[in-house]
């Protein structure tokens, strides 16, 4: 985590859990089904926080998608929770989601701050 001045004051383990094809999903206790030909790419996404305040993370914020080799167009998702607060010195399980095509089954997820560097998972489905 950075503050207002870019200066470190504190890092945080983000790590992808679980990725998943769904149809249907609760957002904010409403179920929501995917239209004839899309699915939601979900993450579940486990953060932990080892400083000693209360972070207020922007989990959106660490992940983009690419679908079908086309890196220059990265996606952000569209469905989170953000921001997500993690307590201090605890462990926070959250999600977010990418609406993509049932038919795009090779994507890769760039994980990272959004001005550092990314680390590349590819996904096959």
């Amino acid at each position: 985590m950075r503050d207002s001045k870019g200066e470190l004051v504190t890092s945080t383990a983000y790590t992808i859990e679980t990725a998943e094809l769904r149809d249907e999903i609760i957002v904010q206790g409403r179920r929501m089904v995917a239209i004839k030909g899309r699915v939601f790419l979900i993450l579940t996404i486990k953060m932990v926080n080892e400083y000693s305040k209360e972070l207020e993370i922007k989990a959106a914020d660490y992940v983009r998608l690419s679908v079908g080799g086309n890196e220059t167009e990265l996606l952000a998702p569209d469905i989170h929770n953000d921001p997500v607060r993690v307590q201090a010195i605890s462990t926070k399980y959250t999600r977010v989601g990418f609406p993509i095509y049932d038919t795009d089954r090779s994507v890769t997820l760039y994980i990272g701050e959004i001005s550092g560097d990314k680390e590349r998972v590819p996904l096959q489905f």
